[in-house]
Parts: C-alpha cells; sequence; structure tokens
C-alpha cells in the first residue's frame, strides 16, 4: 500500500484522484485510511511521524523548485495532509501545521487534522495551527472521502487561480514596461483634475510637456480670466500674440519645429519640436494632445467651482441678510407679546377699580370678572402657541447661520512646488 514519492500524473478536475499524504504513528488507523482512500483513485504515501512528513515535504518541495526538474517532480508533492495530532514521539500534529504554515513552499498546503478527541477547545487549536478541516477518530470512511475530495478540489482551484493572476500580472508589467510617455500624461491627468486654478494647472501642464524634453507655452480660457503661461512664468506679449494667432489653425497644427493644440479652453504651443526625429515628434504630438484634452476637463471643472463660489457668494449674502431680517422680526414679536402682556394686566384692573363707582351687585362684578379673564386667558394662550412660533424662529436663524458658514468658500490654492512625479 504504502509508495514512494515518485512520479504521478498530474490530477485535474475531471480527474478526483489526488495525492494524499498521511502522518499517523498508528499502522492501523494509517492503514484503513490508505485502504478506503486508494479505493477512491488517490494515491497514498505514508509516514509516522511529524518529523518524517516535514522531511519528506521538504525534500519534495526543493526537488519541485529545482531548475532541472522534469514534468513528472510534480508528483512527487501532495496535495493534502491528513495529519494525526497526538502521535506517541516527537512533535503533536499542532507543531507539525505551525511549521508547515511557516514555510513557503507548504504554506497552502490542505491539513485536514485526525483526532481521537473532539471537543470544542481541540478544534479551536487545530484552527490557530492554521489547519484546514478536522475529523475525529474513530473516522467515517465517506467523511473522510468527502473531506479529502474537497480539499484536492479547492487547492486546484486555488492554484489555477493563482496561476491566472501570475498571468495576468506579468502581462501588466510587460505592458507598464512599455508605458513610458504614457505614464507621464496617466500622472498629469490624475493631478490635472484636482486643481482648483488655472495658474496651478497651467503649471502641471507646462511641467508635463517638460518631461519630453520640449519648451511649451499654454493659455487657458475662462469666461471671465484669460492666462498665459510658458516654463519662465507669465508670457510676453509677443508670446500670447503668437498663441492668440495660431488659435484658429484647427485641433493639431504643425509649422516649422512648433506644435500648436487648440481646445476650446487650451491652446499648447511647443516651440521646440525635435524636428530630425519623426519618431519622437510623433510621440509629443500624441502625447500633447492627450495633455491638451485632458487640461480640457480641468479647466471645465474650475469654472464649475467658480460658480459654485458665486453662488456660494451669493447665498452667503441672502443668508447673512435673511438672518437679520428674521432675527428683527423675532425681537420685535417678543417685544409685542410683553406689551400685550402688560396691557391685558392694565385692562383687567382698571375695569375691576370701576366696581366701586358703578354699584354693581356681586353676581354681576363676578359674571364681568368672569368674562374678563376669560377673554385674556384665551388671549395668553394665543401667545403661548406663538412660543412654538419663536422655537421656529431660532432654528430658521441658526439653519441660515449653518449656510453662511458653509457657503465660505475660498478660491485659493496653496502655493507650493509643481512636482507631480
Amino acid at each position: 500500500m504504502k509508495e514512494q514519492f515518485d512520479a504521478a500524473p498530474d490530477a485535474t478536475d475531471t480527474d478526483p484522484g489526488g495525492r494524499i499524504l498521511i502522518v499517523d504513528d498508528d499502522p492501523v488507523v494509517a492503514g484503513m485510511l490508505g485502504v478506503a482512500l486508494l479505493a477512491a483513485g488517490h494515491k497514498i504515501f505514508e509516514v509516522n511521524s511529524g518529523e518524517a512528513a516535514l522531511a519528506r515535504l521538504a525534500g519534495a518541495a526543493n526537488a519541485a523548485s529545482n531548475a532541472v526538474a522534469n514534468a513528472a517532480d510534480s508528483g512527487n508533492f501532495p496535495d493534502i495532509v491528513i495529519l494525526d495530532i497526538e502521535m506517541g514521539q516527537g512533535m503533536d500534529g499542532f507543531e507539525v501545521c505551525r511549521r508547515l504554515r511557516a514555510t513557503a513552499a507548504t504554506r497552502d498546503l490542505p491539513v485536514l487534522f485526525l483526532s481521537s478527541h473532539d471537543e470544542l477547545d481541540d478544534r479551536l487549536r487545530a484552527y490557530d495551527a492554521g489547519g484546514s478541516d478536522f475529523m475525529a477518530k474513530p473516522f467515517v470512511p465517506d467523511e473522510v472521502l468527502r473531506k479529502a475530495r474537497l480539499a484536492i478540489r479547492h487547492k486546484r482551484r486555488q492554484e489555477a487561480s493563482v496561476a491566472e493572476v501570475r498571468a495576468t500580472s506579468d502581462t501588466a508589467m510587460t505592458a507598464l514596461t512599455s508605458l513610458g510617455d504614457s505614464e507621464v500624461t496617466l500622472k498629469f491627468s490624475r493631478s490635472a483634475l484636482g486643481c482648483r486654478t488655472l495658474r496651478a494647472l497651467a503649471a502641471l501642464v507646462i511641467e508635463a510637456m517638460s518631461r519630453f524634453g520640449v519648451n511649451c507655452h499654454v493659455q487657458l480660457r475662462t469666461p471671465g480670466e484669460v492666462l498665459t503661461y510658458s516654463l519662465q512664468g507669465p508670457a510676453s506679449p509677443l508670446e500670447e500674440s503668437v498663441i492668440e494667432g495660431s488659435k484658429a489653425m484647427g485641433r493639431v497644427f504643425s509649422f516649422s519645429n512648433r506644435l500648436i493644440v487648440n481646445y476650446d479652453s487650451i491652446s499648447l504651443l511647443i516651440t521646440d519640436m525635435p524636428i530630425a526625429d519623426n519618431s519622437l515628434c510623433g510621440r509629443i504630438r500624441d502625447q500633447a494632445a492627450m495633455v491638451a484634452e485632458t487640461a480640457e476637463l480641468a479647466v471645465g471643472n474650475i469654472k464649475l467651482r467658480r460658480d459654485a463660489i458665486l453662488r456660494a457668494d451669493e447665498l452667503r449674502t441672502l443668508a447673512d441678510v435673511t438672518r437679520q431680517a428674521v432675527d428683527t422680526l423675532r425681537v420685535g414679536y417678543r417685544e409685542m407679546q410683553i406689551a400685550t402682556r402688560l396691557e391685558l394686566e392694565t385692562m383687567t384692573n382698571t375695569i375691576e377699580d370701576l366696581y366701586v363707582h358703578l354699584g354693581l351687585g356681586n353676581s354681576q362684578e363676578f359674571t364681568i370678572s368672569d368674562t374678563v379673564h376669560n377673554a385674556v386667558d384665551r388671549v395668553l394662550t394665543l401667545f403661548e402657541g406663538g412660543s412654538r412660533l419663536d422655537g421656529s424662529f431660532a432654528s430658521i436663524i441658526a439653519g441660515l447661520t449653518r449656510a453662511s458658514e458653509y457657503a465660505d468658500i475660498q478660491d485659493d490654492e496653496p502655493t507650493q512646488t509643481v512636482e507631480i512625479w
């Protein structure tokens, strides 16, 4: 029943058979496991101690990684390990599993623990040691077969997934090594769309194009502002006039050693194209077009931000005026409440003082007093309801204050050295 770690056909998902290493110092248990697994089409390897298992796995891993190993060496490494926890001598299964997890070659090797104890504490210790599954002794053959099949299938799918990721990563790295100029424009795009001012955007455009070894002038335009910059700073009137005259020459236009790229909100002028190198000129032309297109979008973002700031200023002004008006109304309403209460109190006292001169009977005085007091109570009740209106005034003022604070947006950008790489 025992076999050495020799060549074995590679198993696939269509072939459920796998390579299983059984680690158990009890030859009866190991033999019963082997019989059941062999009958299901698996290939079995047996060792009787943790130390022997580690030595076997280390040797198989070294052979598999050897540059001169042939294709058959893939059969020298197990798909899973069925590991007894309690062994008579040497390290126990927990320690074996921890060492497997600490070694790169066996870190992902599925380990199915086998134990004569099946308490929660035993399962937790198996989990902490890095086990993949747990089976209790005496084992049930059907359970062993099912768990082994699932573990093997999971391992192979995981290996296929890792291989696919590696292939994708290799392809991506190949593409990255050929990025070159595209990497510059990609990094420019990430920074440009976050610009808050035309000045900062102009500096980014000039910096990006300087990465291609050319001198660039850029003009950025919005309805309220036009900025023209070069590597040396604000453009001279002559440079501005050259760009102004080039805006009508189409989207991309070359003349002599100059290149102009025009969009609605940006014109990009390169004054020293390397015309002796057609390939390089083509690359620069392509990258300049992409930089200009991204800058066009960035100008739109800046314009939207400025429009938002204008609306915010209007909102802040409106909030301040409305807050003052509501506060004045609130104060006036409170003063009216106080004055009305005083007038009602004065009226009640005056009416009751007249009883002496009117010669009224007691019942008449009581009737008049009740009528007056009831009327006063109704008025005061109305004012009590008005206190809720006072709370509404307070909420309105608080809301307008918050709106004024939120609207306090500054149209500036910290001064910094432009460096996006």
